[in-house]
């Protein structure tokens, strides 16, 4: 979990749109007379050219505007022409579940979602109705979001920031313990046990959910093998000694997040150095 590898796009929509080619393709009859051409376009996704926001309730908290991060409650549809709402097939929902985490702006999810739930305030329920050139494209998703579909969400604002994720700026360390032995010094081989927690600010110790730990774990500090604030956490720390450093996102995995760490996360962790050579 602490390797820096390059981030990935983890939450449930692509991060990157692909422009997809919304031209109708007409098909002919047999014999002289081609008849009328068979529709390809049943649903009217190429009637969908721009992004669409329609706010059902507008809330009356924080803002969601770009930088930030924001938790949400979603249901999705395929665009469909031929139902009043425009509601077709069901493709997701998370409503009654977790909210999805994202940070606006910041491509961690498909551009007219993002875009879409950009000014909207905590409270605030709204319908978006996303071009496929905002959406998934001429690739679609797997077997539930065709090529080219027009897409419908029902989106609810629940929270910005709800952890205080914006207000770590800066890496702090606490030490718990003094060590008494070798230094941890760029270029040295560090071994420790740790433990990493979302930063949450609702609670006392600002350990939230925990995401991962380990024992005997070995890198070199300054090499990069690590999350930026991991490495610069443990410099000048001793064997025996444990600290507690917290770090803003730009110094861990940033406005992507990674696997089960969302984007905009700070985060905690506990360090107990066991051996520097």
């Amino acid at each position: 979990m602490l390797a820096n590898h390059s981030r990935r796009q983890t939450l449930q929509f692509a991060a990157s749109a692909l422009i997809a080619s919304l031209g109708l393709a007409a098909c002919g009859g047999g014999g002289g007379d081609a008849g009328t051409p068979a529709v390809s376009d049943p649903q009217g996704w190429h009637t969908v050219t721009a992004l669409k926001t329609v706010d059902n309730a507008v809330g009356t908290g924080a803002l969601a505007d770009a930088g930030k991060p924001v938790t949400v409650t979603y249901t999705g549809w395929v665009f469909d022409i031929r139902n009043a709402d425009t509601k077709g097939t069901k493709i997701d929902s998370n409503v009654g579940a977790t909210p999805l985490p994202f940070v606006v702006g910041a491509n961690g999810v498909i551009k007219g979602f993002d875009q879409g739930t950009q000014g909207m305030k905590v409270g605030g329920k709204r319908t978006v109705t996303i071009p496929a050139s905002l959406a998934y494209g001429s690739a679609g998703a797997g077997t539930a979001i065709p090529a080219n579909a027009a897409l419908v969400f029902d989106i609810e604002l629940v929270a910005v920031d709800p952890n205080g994720w914006l207000g770590v700026t800066a890496l702090t360390t606490q030490d718990t313990v003094v060590g008494t032995g070798a230094s941890a010094d760029t270029g040295k081989t560090v071994t420790l046990n740790y433990t990493g927690y979302l930063y949450d600010a609702r609670v006392t110790s600002t350990r939230g959910t925990k995401f991962d730990s380990g024992t005997a774990y070995s890198f070199k500090l300054g090499s990069g093998s690590v999350i930026a604030g991991f490495d610069a956490g443990i410099l000048g720390m001793k064997v025996g000694g444990k600290r507690t450093i917290t770090m803003p996102a730009s110094q861990a995995y940033g406005n992507l997040g990674f696997q089960t760490i969302p984007g905009g996360a700070a985060l905690v962790f506990d360090i107990e150095v066991t051996a520097v050579n």
